[in-house]
């Protein structure tokens, strides 16, 4: 018998990290503390919202950042940053701002410079893996994905908001049965200050885009097309779901 679809969807939160799968008809949440306990099976791809592949040196930065600002042109591109160099990802705090500007004569935005510990968690964790295991991880962006789901528009209010968190739920809805029971109970399972709703948002779209893939229901693509490579051969490409009509 042919094994289920399955996609899954992971955002950093304050606590950990929120891993969400979704096969089609069933969600399961939970939250870690450290990457090693993701206990998937070694096939499994997996989306997250995190940076993966950092550039070296030069002012330029990653092509997919690029490109994923284009797609979020007018209203949402402001929420993709550019990552740190990885000079900077592991340098102490107070160095990574100056270690940064000496390597791509770009400055560090605070929200960049907030999730140093989870990139240079997620890197690390990445760079003990074999090349095929490596490969099954795949950098994605909630905006951009939601703004595939929407016809390729970016979403005008932010997740933040209780209109902007309608507007997401609301596209995921159709290929996620019961949604509104499940955020309901969903929301209040982890305190605030561990777990933002937002959070879980955007872990579910991307464990529902991943999994219209892996079903066949929708294509994946990626910013750029073909995947760059960084010094230490991990992929710097954003992928999103262009859902089959």
């Amino acid at each position: 018998m042919e094994a289920k679809a399955i996609g899954v969807g992971m955002d950093g939160c304050r606590s950990g990290w929120l891993v969400i799968e979704f096969n089609g008809t069933q969600i399961s949440m939970r939250k870690l503390v450290d990457l090693a306990d993701l206990n998937l099976p070694v096939t499994q791809a997996i989306w997250i919202d995190m940076p993966i592949g950092l550039s070296t040196d030069g002012p330029e930065g990653r092509t997919c950042d690029r490109l994923a600002r284009r797609v979020l042109s007018p209203v949402r591109h402001s929420s993709v940053f550019t990552p740190p160099c990885r000079a900077a990802v592991y340098a102490s705090r107070e160095a990574a701002i100056a270690t940064n500007v000496a390597h791509t004569t770009k400055k560090l935005s605070q929200q960049s410079l907030n999730i140093v510990p989870k990139i240079r968690s997620l890197d690390t964790f990445l760079q003990g893996l074999d090349a095929p295991a490596k490969d099954r991880w795949y950098e994605a962006h909630p905006e951009v994905v939601f703004a595939y789901l929407n016809d390729k528009k970016p979403l005008i209010h932010s997740k933040k908001t209780a209109a902007g968190q309608a507007d997401r739920l609301a596209l995921l809805a159709p290929h996620v049965p019961e949604l509104a029971t499940w955020w309901e109970q969903a929301r209040q399972r982890y305190l605030r200050k561990e777990v933002q709703p937002d959070d879980i948002i955007d872990a579910l779209g991307l464990a529902v885009a991943a999994y219209l893939c892996q079903s066949g229901r929708g294509e994946q693509i990626g910013f750029p097309a073909t995947a760059e490579r960084d010094a230490t051969g991990l992929r710097m490409q954003i992928v999103a779901t262009a859902v089959n009509q």
